[in-house]
């Protein structure tokens, strides 16, 4: 069903854009005109393949590079443009199913490719024939009225992703969607401003051997910038693994293999440290009583209030089932009770909120906590601290439901 929404929306797309240049029903240059500089622009489009940059987001495959496509229909309209994307994109489509570059919906992808800048360019065009004769007689207005079309086509299309991306379930959040449309970089937009005008202004004035050189310009430019931008590219995706790697899947907070690492970083540290080791008393019994769907909302509301209830210097973990690790850093021994007591107070007044059978439940828990304090001075393993924290969060829910029990480790003495 996804993909049955995903081909009709940009099958549609396809289809305006080919309705609307073929309404407005001619070339803006004559026929030899036309054909050179389609020509020009088709050359160095096809040498420029190798220094696209494509990004997988979701099931689409987005390109990265510089878009002559704007000074390209200010100069022959959208009819002109339409037939250039066609040649354009279809060679860029054979190019990838023949060295194997292409995934399954390439073709879908194609038209997408050809439509959409087609589209967000022909309402570019539009505007710049509406705003510029009206600022026509400003400094610089040419090139203000340039830079805001493209500003407002990035951001059309970034929408338009966006979309996408949702038909397809493949964006979640707002901050999602806002940290894409915010994501391109105001020097890309500047630049390929700066090489639409140049290239719109030099060829409406015959200029050609000023053409070739920008197209050169860009191509070297490009060719630098695509390391560039790959190594960051990489960077991101290694980013987002390691991210993976030491993210919980239900709670979205560390898990156990990053509470490994941190307590091995920890180690070489001397400071204060309190280890504790919290638990959701008779969570058998939500479970029992609702369904795992329920017990696992419950998770999710208990790993949000420790995450909550945390400086900037601490951390908390997802170590078990309903089980949670949290580890205070420089804070004095009171100090750390006086933290469990008002977490346990905020638990006992933060009921979790959830549905059950198409209703709202309010579901009161508690948890029981087990800390041990030390002074690390390198000499001691935060391992040992742990158990000694689970030791005690073990007595803890032996003695009954909503119990603390620290021990400061320094004197060895429980409190």
């Amino acid at each position: 069903m996804v993909r049955l929404y995903l081909r009709i929306v940009i099958l549609s797309v396809f289809t305006i854009a080919a309705l609307l240049s073929v309404s407005y029903g001619t070339l803006l240059l004559d026929v030899n005109s036309y054909i050179l500089i389609y020509s020009i622009y088709l050359f160095f489009s096809i040498l420029f393949v190798h220094l696209r940059t494509l990004v997988k987001a979701g099931k689409m495959n987005i390109d990265y590079s510089i878009s002559y496509s704007f000074s390209f229909v200010l100069l022959a309209g959208p009819l002109g443009l339409f037939l250039f994307e066609i040649a354009n994109r279809f060679y860029v489509y054979f190019h990838r199913k023949i060295t194997g570059t292409a995934d399954e919906d390439e073709l879908l992808h194609t038209f997408y490719n050809i439509g959409a800048p087609t589209l967000f360019c022909t309402i570019g065009f539009y505007g710049f024939h509406t705003i510029y004769p009206a600022v026509q007689g400003l400094p610089f207005s040419f090139w203000l009225v340039v830079f805001l079309l493209i500003i407002l086509m990035d951001v059309i299309s970034s929408c338009f992703l966006i979309l996408i991306m949702l038909v397809t379930k493949n964006i979640h959040s707002k901050q999602e969607a806002f940290e894409f449309i915010t994501g391109r970089s105001m020097i890309d937009l500047l630049k390929t401003a700066l090489t639409n005008g140049l290239l719109f202004t030099f060829i409406s004035e015959g200029q050609w051997e000023a053409v070739i050189a920008i197209f050169l310009l860009s191509y070297i430019v490009g060719r630098a910038g695509i390391f560039h931008t790959k190594l960051l590219l990489q960077k991101q995706e290694s980013e987002r693994f390691k991210k993976m790697a030491y993210t919980d899947f239900l709670t979205n907070i560390y898990n156990r293999t990053y509470l490994n690492k941190v307590m091995q970083e920890l180690d070489e540290k001397e400071e204060d440290i309190a280890l504790i080791i919290g638990d959701i008393d008779a969570f058998k019994s939500i479970n029992d009583t609702f369904n795992h769907v329920v017990g696992d909302n419950v998770i999710r509301h208990f790993a949000q209030i420790l995450q909550n209830s945390i400086d900037s210097c601490d951390y908390v973990f997802r170590t078990g089932g309903e089980e949670f690790t949290i580890i205070l850093r420089n804070k004095n021994y009171e100090d750390c009770q006086s933290f469990l007591n008002e977490l346990r107070d905020t638990i006992l007044a933060a009921p979790a909120q959830t549905e059950f059978r198409s209703e709202a439940v309010s579901i009161p828990y508690t948890a029981s906590f087990g800390m041990y304090y030390i002074h690390n001075d390198r000499l001691t393993e935060l391992k040992n601290a742990y158990l000694q924290a689970d030791e005690l969060l073990l007595k803890a829910k032996n003695s009954g439901k909503n119990r603390i029990i620290s021990m400061d480790g320094r004197l060895n003495n429980k409190k």
